[in-house]
């Protein structure tokens, strides 16, 4: 009997298909509720933690029930030439002929224009404005990066207004738009509101892995984006939901697991998305390895011995990006590793400022209570524990 290969049944690096998420259920029913209402959010959490996987489920959602979804990662689009017209691509994929014309252009360039497809074209034009020219002109942005990346984002309400159909905009790693790869920075994030301002058709849904960035572009009053929606805080997916998920996808190969084993599994990946999916995969490859269809606490034990194996590389450059921040950035992870107070050995200011700049090279994050921090990965964390003392 062919096995499920581990990475199908327990995928690590991409956002998970609505159907294939465990828990949060909740969180995708009030995201999509509210983007149904025409209330613009915000979802800021460190990366891998399942953010991206709960947004596009909840536009999923919106997309069933009638709307227009246009959907953009900031972190696979680093130029506004490319920003711009993908934006135009997946505003026109909601239009099927337009979207099939496209299709052919981008396949055989702007030869096809030519008949019924140019008056196609044409007419597109007419109706919803130039911003179709950069869906149907390969390259056409390159000449004006920030004129079209304007014209995009018009494009959005044009064509949700003309065809009177609600569109929900989900833009990922929305803080990268202060990056300087889109132009000025200021100036983008202004004339971005200014435009989604004037779009009452368009629904924004922003997401972004920085938090106190994204904070800071939505809650600071000299910020463009102040006000512009309310932050919506993930719950944290529960050990029984966890242990259900992972027991029904192990099943999914013929797999039972022993309850004390799958509970050690859950325990050691600490309620962190990514971690617990990576501890199941590679305890179910040990299992494949082994010719066994049962999950106990050896398999445990081998998959979290490789998933550290695996992760030895990344967890090598943290360890090295922390020692360039110096000894405090050092001394302040160490004392988080390990347990102890976060302001341990450091002085205060010294502390803030080193988990300010862990912060921002996503190794750490704020808890709810004030003063309260903790590291991202917890295989990380189990990492340093032992790299950060012993070097």
């Amino acid at each position: 009997m062919t096995r499920i290969p581990s990475r199908i049944l327990f995928p690590t690096d991409a956002p998970l298909p609505p159907d294939r998420m465990i828990g949060r259920d909740e969180d995708v029913a009030e995201l999509a509720t509210q983007l149904g209402a025409g209330v613009h959010r915000i979802v800021a959490a460190p990366r891998r933690t399942g953010k991206s996987t709960v947004c596009r489920a909840a536009v999923a959602q919106q997309a069933t029930a009638g709307s227009y979804t246009v959907s953009v990662s900031l972190f696979e689009l680093t130029s506004a030439a490319a920003l711009a017209e993908r934006l135009a691509q997946e505003a026109i994929a909601n239009r099927g002929p337009l979207a099939r014309l496209v299709e052919r252009v981008r396949s055989g360039g702007e030869a096809v224009l030519k008949g019924a497809a140019l008056a196609l074209s044409v007419n597109a034009g007419l109706e919803l404005g130039e911003g179709v020219q950069l869906a149907l002109k390969p390259g056409f942005a390159t000449a004006d990066p920030h004129g079209s990346l304007l014209k995009a984002l018009h494009l959005l309400e044009a064509i949700a207004a003309h065809d009177e159909r609600p569109l929900i905009l989900f833009v990922d790693e929305l803080q990268e738009i202060a990056s300087g790869d889109y132009g000025d920075g200021a100036r983008v994030v202004r004339e971005l509101r200014e435009i989604l301002a004037e779009s009452p058709h368009v629904t924004c849904l922003f997401a972004g892995s920085v938090e106190h960035m994204m904070r800071e572009l939505f809650t600071n009053r000299q910020r463009a984006l102040y006000g512009f929606g309310g932050f919506h805080e993930l719950t944290p997916i529960t050990a029984p939901e966890w242990l259900a998920g992972l027991a029904e996808r192990f099943a999914e190969d013929g797999v039972t697991c022993d309850a004390d084993a799958l509970e050690q599994l859950v325990g050691r990946g600490r309620g962190h998305p990514r971690t617990t999916m990576l501890l199941a995969q590679q305890a179910h490859v040990a299992l494949v390895e082994d010719g066994s269809h049962q999950l106990d606490l050896a398999a445990v034990q081998r998959g979290y011995a490789s998933a550290m194996a695996a992760e030895r590389a990344r967890h090598v450059d943290a360890v090295l990006d922390v020692r360039r921040l110096g000894a405090g950035a050092t001394r302040v992870l160490t004392n988080l590793a390990r347990g102890e107070p976060t302001y341990s050995h450091v002085e205060a200011k010294t502390a803030r400022r080193a988990l300010d700049r862990l912060s921002n090279i996503g190794l750490v994050s704020r808890g709810e209570r004030r003063g309260e921090w903790s590291i991202n990965d917890p295989l990380l964390a189990d990492y340093l524990a032992a790299a950060l003392v012993s070097g």
